[in-house]
């Protein structure tokens, strides 16, 4: 697996950053010729597309952002939220910048450790079709930490400070190849909506358990040794809202049943919001009982014997239901 780093736009924006700092404001052509280059392209065509999470912001409300960050609040809640976490960026943009150097240079051990990830968490013989990836490194206009998309793995270099060792980076950018691979299996054809449900959870969730390592209540971690680039409170909340959130999933899907595919998208979404029972988060509850409900079933089943699972109506449940406590079980 041969992976290349994008960084064309890391000059230029954080040198318009730097001006704009200096003389109290930024030049708005200069801003949206930087905002043309490919790889915002990309970020554009990610976060333009209403069929995937934490989207929804155009190019000029990019560019009202950059300009008026530091100035205003913003009526998109993707750049409310992320307005806060940008600045203190800003303030510290010249010692920030310093950084990203140490997440550019991968040697033979670091692949190894990814692919290691990758080969015990997806099915056999699919991490031999990567033959390179590229990795965005860009001051980014989303929330996201990184995602992926298309042919692409990109990070927001404004958030890179939260990467406490290489570690954290390869297990994270492993769970985000994770995502471009199991993505081509998930939500094949025939599936019921209340399949569908259970494999939103999947997606989060699988990534999670092979690639960053979470033990949950009633399931162990995956490998011996910590969870990677959990945020710990938010898994806190869960655990000790394990009950109540749990048996909330459970009456949605059985909902489902009787929704069409759209309506499950709605209620999907309300487990993809920053906010969740009144509590700001910063990772979903598909991230942990995703984890939890699918981990549970390749610690006991293995993954082939889950991803098959995927294409056939109902045998997930029947395959979590056999071996979950009576109690957590879905009816």
């Amino acid at each position: 697996m041969k992976i290349k780093f994008n960084t064309e736009t890391l000059q230029p924006m954080s040198q318009w950053l730097i001006n704009r700092k200096s003389h109290g404001y930024g030049d708005e052509k200069e801003l949206r010729a930087i905002l043309s280059l490919p790889d915002y392209k990309v970020e554009f065509d990610r976060y333009s597309d209403p069929s995937l999470p934490v989207c929804g912001i155009s190019f000029e409300e990019a560019v009202d952002f950059f300009m008026n960050f530091d100035k205003k609040d913003f009526e998109n809640p993707r750049l409310h939220y992320k307005k806060d976490s940008f600045t203190a960026f800003y303030n510290e943009i010249e010692q920030r910048m310093k950084m990203i150097g140490r997440f550019t240079a991968l040697d033979a051990e670091d692949l190894k450790l990814m692919e290691t990830l990758l080969q015990n968490g997806l099915p056999d013989r699919m991490t031999d079709e990567v033959q390179e990836l590229n990795i965005i490194l860009i001051i980014s206009i989303g929330n996201s930490m990184g995602w992926p998309y298309g042919h692409f793995i990109d990070y927001d270099a404004a958030n890179l400070d939260l990467f406490e060792s290489k570690d954290d980076f390869l297990h994270l950018t492993a769970h985000e190849i994770h995502h471009l691979l199991a993505g081509q299996i998930l939500f094949p054809d025939g599936i019921t909506p209340q399949d569908l449900f259970l494999q939103n959870f999947a997606y989060e969730g699988l990534a999670v358990h092979y690639c960053n390592n979470l033990a949950t209540v009633n399931k162990t971690a995956k490998y011996a040794g910590p969870a990677y680039m959990m945020d710990k409170d938010d898994m806190a909340f869960y655990g000790s809202h394990f009950d109540e959130i749990f048996n909330m999933i459970r009456e949605d899907h059985k909902a489902c049943a009787a929704k069409t595919f759209d309506e499950v998208k709605d209620i999907v979404s309300k487990y993809e919001q920053f906010e969740f029972m009144g509590k700001g988060i910063r990772q979903y509850p598909t991230y942990y009982f995703g984890c939890y409900m699918w981990g549970l079933v390749d610690l006991y089943y293995g993954k082939e014997e889950l991803y098959r699972s995927l294409s056939s109506p109902g045998r997930f449940v029947e395959l979590y239901n056999a071996i979950a406590d009576k109690k957590y079980s879905f009816y």
